[in-house]
């Protein structure tokens, strides 16, 4: 004779719930595998995008510089300007001259708009921020012509005590001209202590913009 008692009872229960979330726990365990793997998966297709858009920076082992003799001499360049930077024998002029060189000659890896960001003072990098933020500063529809550009006109070259102006004028691929106001600065401190940096590009047309590069 088969005697059930209430603790029979509830022991068979607790036999079969058992059984039960532990069938549940391992489909939770296998959803929860796969989830994490389709995570994985969108985020490795997102980092192989933003590498495809964003330009790899040029090669350290690959060194192109241009020499330069004197404010007036033709300069012979290069197509790239990969980590050229300040140096304290540099003039205003020349400063200017190179920045301009390396944007009217910047390439797929962008050696010339890292060229200028490595003329940027200190204090103006602080408020650039990193390198591919400036890279998208340049690109700004305010800055369009200064990419590739055609040709430039230098104005005169305004020097008071440790600041220099200079306002040029670029004609763009597409025939238009826009008018930039380049302001520089003597650093008195720091690695770069008596060299020539940029504090700031000013589009001046069609009005001054409020911010500037």
């Amino acid at each position: 004779m088969l005697i059930i008692t209430p603790d029979s009872m509830l022991l068979f229960l607790f036999s079969g719930n058992y059984s039960y979330l532990n069938k549940v726990h391992k489909v939770m365990r296998r959803l929860e595998q796969m989830y994490d793997k389709l995570l994985l998966g969108v985020g490795v297709i997102l980092l192989a995008v933003l590498w495809v858009h964003i330009p790899a920076a040029p090669s350290r082992d690959v060194h192109h510089y241009a020499v330069y003799t004197s404010p007036s001499a033709e300069t012979a360049s290069t197509s790239k300007w990969t980590y050229l930077r300040p140096d304290k024998t540099l003039s205003p002029r020349e400063v200017i001259h190179i920045q301009l060189k390396a944007l009217q000659q910047n390439d797929k890896s962008d050696s010339g708009i890292i060229t200028v960001f490595n003329f940027s003072s200190p204090a103006n990098r602080v408020r650039l921020g990193p390198l591919n933020h400036f890279r998208m500063m340049v690109r700004d529809p305010a800055y369009s012509t200064i990419l590739n550009f055609k040709s430039y006109k230098p104005g005169k070259m305004v020097i008071a005590d440790n600041s220099a102006y200079q306002m040029v004028v670029i004609k763009g691929q597409d025939g238009q001209q826009a008018a930039y106001l380049f302001i520089l600065t003597k650093q008195k401190r720091g690695p770069y202590k008596d060299c020539w940096m940029t504090e700031g590009v000013a589009c001046m047309q069609p009005e001054p913009q409020s911010y500037y590069l």
